[in-house]
């Protein structure tokens, strides 16, 4: 079973939804946000930020905080998603191995080479 909510979202449709985990969340939204924000800044790139998240169920023992990953630059401002990162909500842990953030820095270069930067001047 894999539940994925959007926290923001709302919407005139009726659903019922009845699922009974009973945990505690050690690691908020916004701290996993931060954590993650500051690996990116030291790591990869100061231009790679963390979005909204959508909380992922897969069972009381695994619960993550699932970010879409944007690039942002300066005047440019969004220039585009380039992967997502999962944080367990238990323990604060990445859900990022070597090929993914390979992947993460392949995609925003692509993204960067077709953007057009203002000359210094």
């Amino acid at each position: 079973m894999i539940i994925a909510l959007d926290p923001i979202t709302a919407n005139n449709e009726t659903m019922r939804l009845q699922v009974n985990i009973s945990t505690t969340l050690n690691i908020t939204a916004e701290q996993a946000r931060r954590k993650l924000t500051r690996y990116f800044m030291d790591e990869v790139s100061m231009f790679i930020t963390p979005q909204s998240p959508l909380l992922v169920i897969v069972n009381e023992n695994q619960i993550f905080w699932r970010f879409p990953l944007a690039l942002v630059m300066g005047k440019q401002g969004l220039l585009g998603l380039v992967g997502q990162v999962d944080v367990s909500a238990l323990s604060g842990e990445f859900i990022l191995n070597v090929k993914l953030l390979e992947e993460i820095k392949t995609n925003a270069q692509r993204l960067v080479s077709h953007t057009s930067l203002p000359a210094i001047s």
